[in-house]
């Protein structure tokens, strides 16, 4: 065999290998059981919460492909025994909103308002034709709170971090919140300031979840935790918010401040993947945003 076909053909191999891993990655969805009605699920992407509700189950958040909201629809029903009512999108990223188009049309679809509008303008061309109908159809733009038989969710926005548009929910019986990425738990977080994310804003943000009922948290990426998990992680983002404040008090050029040495509250940090590829989130890349919503070397696009 010729050397130019041997390579083609490890090529081949390669890109087989890769797409069946992806696959099987996509596939595979572990659950954590909070209490008896209250489920995580992890997978590729954000982390799912499952509620069982005397009405129905609701699902917040729905991963990142259709095939896996075809997979955390049919959980849901196995793990509550009843059909999904209520889903619930934090934000607007494809890896909490792409599995949508797998739920049952004319399933009720909340988010914030701000939610909705960067989903139609950064997101536009996933959902075109019949993806559309599980667009949310329910938002606000503060506080909802939802009754459903026996469990109380309340929805909150409590500022901007993330992106300006983000929501937490308070399940009030099972004392637990539900983050979003708000919150990621010993992972570098996504700062999406062109969907108007915050470093300065984030630790503020983060005080305002803490006024609020719970002891359970469930971040958008990362395991369960408490209030003190939370805590490292706002420590941590008021770290980046003070390296931004002197980068442009001290005139910093975005070479040494990718370099500072002021950022220590990301021990045992590591990168959010996509089924085990890099998506760039990591210790320089939070740095670079915390310079660049300083300084203003960024564009909102909505």
């Amino acid at each position: 065999m010729k050397l130019w076909k041997k390579l083609l053909f490890a090529a081949v191999i390669i890109v087989v290998a890769a797409a069946l891993y992806l696959l099987i990655s996509i596939r595979s969805i572990s659950v954590e059981q909070v209490s008896p009605d209250l489920h995580v699920l992890f997978g590729v992407g954000s982390n799912t919460t499952v509620l069982n509700t005397d009405v129905g189950a609701v699902v917040i958040d729905s991963m990142t492909f259709p095939m896996q909201g075809a997979l955390i629809r049919r959980m849901a029903e196995e793990l509550t025994g009843k059909p999904v009512v209520l889903l619930i999108n934090t934000h607007y990223h494809l890896d909490h909103t792409h599995g949508n188009p797998a739920f049952q049309e004319g399933t009720r679809v909340v988010s914030t308002e701000r939610t909705l509008s960067h989903l139609k303008a950064l997101d536009a061309s996933f959902w075109e034709g019949d993806r559309a109908k599980l667009l949310p159809n329910d938002t606000f733009d503060d506080e909802l709170k939802i009754e459903l038989g026996n469990k109380t969710i309340t929805l909150k926005t409590l500022g901007r971090g993330h992106t300006d548009g983000d929501l937490v929910a308070v399940i009030e019986e099972e004392k637990t919140i539900v983050m979003g990425d708000l919150f990621f738990n010993q992972h570098y977080p996504n700062i999406d300031l062109e969907a108007g994310g915050s470093v300065q804003e984030w630790p503020a943000t983060l005080d305002a979840a803490f006024a609020l009922e719970f002891e359970t948290v469930v971040p958008g990426h990362g395991l369960i935790t408490d209030r003190l998990g939370m805590r490292d992680f706002q420590r941590f983002m008021g770290q980046l918010a003070t390296i931004g404040q002197m980068a442009v008090i001290d005139e910093t050029p975005l070479e040494e401040a990718l370099n500072s040495d002021q950022l220590n509250a990301d021990k045992g940090y590591t990168e959010v993947t996509l089924a085990g590829i890099s998506i760039g989130l990591n210790r320089e890349f939070v740095l670079r945003r915390a310079w660049q919503e300083s300084t203003g070397n960024f564009t909102r696009k909505n």
